[in-house]
């Protein structure tokens, strides 16, 4: 570094580390920069090794070339010059080439969508690398995108339509990809390295006025420059940043909302998000817009390609009353937005049971996404000593089978059913879903004066047509009336002391042989 206190390197250095700071960049063990040799990237590179030395905390820097091998000679350049410098500041480089034309031939993208895919899978291993090789827990990419880049992005975007996301990127951080440059102009990073004396690499297809960003970057915007006498990059800063205030309220302002909206179906890694219709429709559209875009983040982790139009049809479904049953809206990349009652669901195209599932779930009945048949057989021994375990496939859900004398305190919950002993005895009685055992069978809950077929039961009971077939219940085999239906109630047998009474008065005793049946969601998955 020159010295003199007017060093430029000097006064970017400050100026980026303040920025950093300001915006928690490098609160983490590890930095690759991503360098391409060219002049944004070297001065990122060199102005994170002058931070990170003088850093109180120590965060280790690395650096990664792409070579795209787009431009033959020039490639092979570029990786020496970004080799020679990385190994003059003292950085670990990792160098990968990719054979980008091939790829956008074989997957029919544009060479420069092409090059940013592969560049950002390059990233994401090269970290997953460093975690496991030099043990660093939290890895962040640094790209090079300054004060033009955001001018130029700023007027391609707004005059795509886009809305305030739009205007306000590329961000200081998105997930971890960080930029710590966007305090800086492409001028005083340029005038730095020639201040430095550092050679630099120079594609020339960035001069050419091919693609949109460069006919912005050489064209329109030194011609605003031009005909007005002022600098369009730093006017559009200055309204970015405004514009970035207004922003992080609604942002904060969305947050709550979109908490408030949410409704989480089950727990651990395979819980399903969902939104409540009721609230999310009584958001402003500024709100309720910023609320659908969160679940699809949180669902798939990313917003790539959830444009404007499918916002709109989701905002439209989320805004219907809640009459008719399942309502399925295709979403890019075979997902799908998803509708039953007051939740709202994005699921992938193969998911949509599951979400229907979830629902059947909280409602407080036992469902499987694959057919059950189960024998409910009667234990050797009373109590506990005898207690038989049986794991429902593909669920949480065990089924606990106890022996009891019908005297005696009993405890009871939601889950369990004292049930005669009877069809056990002789092996006919099973706990069976209708995807195993589709007989139409009939219910007619203890004490009511009526009986219903098991689907119109599920229909008046607004259980979501998909799940129909996953919902569990204890039946005897070859007879089409249902004993027990988990969640909904018992036609013999009994739920409660008072149930106890009057099934000891309907059989004419209040005692003899019963068994206990309970469902139960076992956390561990064991």
């Amino acid at each position: 570094m020159k010295n003199g206190a007017d060093s430029l390197r000097q006064e970017l250095a400050q100026r980026v580390g303040g920025f950093c700071r300001d915006k928690e960049l490098l609160e983490c063990d590890g930095v690759i920069a991503a360098c391409s040799g060219g002049p944004d990237s070297v001065a990122l590179l060199l102005l994170l090794s002058d931070l990170i030395k003088d850093s109180a905390k120590p965060v280790r820097l690395f650096a990664i070339h792409i070579n795209h091998n787009l431009r033959p000679g020039d490639c092979e350049r570029d990786a020496e010059l970004t080799a020679s410098f990385c190994a003059s500041l003292g950085v670990p480089l990792k160098t990968v080439d990719y054979d980008v034309a091939r790829y956008a031939e074989d997957n029919r993208l544009s060479e420069e969508t092409a090059g940013r895919v592969l560049r950002y899978e390059a990233f994401d291993t090269y970290a997953q690398e460093l975690k496991e090789s030099e043990g660093l827990m939290d890895i962040r990419i640094a790209v090079a995108h300054h004060k033009n880049d955001v001018a130029e992005t700023m007027m391609m975007n707004l005059f795509r339509g886009a809305g305030l996301e739009g205007l306000v990127t590329p961000r200081a951080r998105t997930g971890n990809i960080i930029r710590p440059l966007l305090c800086c102009s492409k001028s005083e990073l340029t005038l730095m390295l020639k201040e430095e004396g550092i050679i630099y690499a120079v594609d020339a297809t960035n001069l050419e006025t091919d693609g949109t960003r460069n006919v912005w970057r050489n064209v329109l915007l030194p011609e605003v420059e031009k005909r007005t006498g002022v600098n369009p990059s730093g006017s559009l800063n200055r309204t970015y940043a405004l514009i970035e205030e207004d922003l992080d309220y609604l942002a904060q302002e969305a947050e709550k909302a979109y908490a408030d909206c949410l409704v989480m179906h089950g727990s651990g890694d395979s819980a399903l998000r969902s939104l409540d219709c009721r609230k999310a429709a009584g958001l402003a559209p500024a709100m309720n817009s910023r609320v659908i875009r969160k679940l699809w983040l949180d669902t798939f982790g990313n917003l790539t390609d959830f444009e404007a139009s499918n916002l709109k049809q989701c905002s439209k479904l989320i805004a219907r009353g809640e009459a008719g049953g399942e309502v399925l809206l295709p979403m890019p990349f075979s997902r799908k937005a998803y509708r039953c009652g007051s939740y709202f669901f994005f699921c992938r195209d193969e998911e949509t049971g599951g979400c229907a599932r979830a629902i059947a779930s909280d409602m407080g009945l036992a469902v499987a996404p694959v057919p059950v048949s189960i024998d409910i057989t009667v234990p050797e021994k009373y109590g506990e000593d005898g207690m038989i375990a049986v794991k429902i496939p593909n669920t949480d859900l065990v089924i606990y089978i106890y022996l009891f004398e019908n005297k005696g305190k009993l405890e009871y919950n939601n889950s369990s059913w004292f049930c005669p002993i009877g069809p056990a005895r002789e092996g006919n009685l099973r706990l069976v879903n209708l995807a195993a055992d589709p007989l139409n069978r009939v219910f007619r809950k203890a004490g009511a004066t009526g009986s219903k077929k098991i689907t119109r039961l599920f229909t008046d009971i607004k259980v979501p047509e998909s799940a129909r077939d996953s919902v569990l219940f204890a039946a005897v085999k070859g007879e089409d009336k249902i004993l027990w239906i988990p969640g909904v109630g018992h036609a013999e047998g009994f739920t409660s002391e008072l149930s106890r009474q009057r099934y000891g008065q309907s059989i004419g005793t209040g005692s003899g042989d019963i068994l206990k049946i309970t469902l139960e969601r076992r956390q561990d998955g064991n």
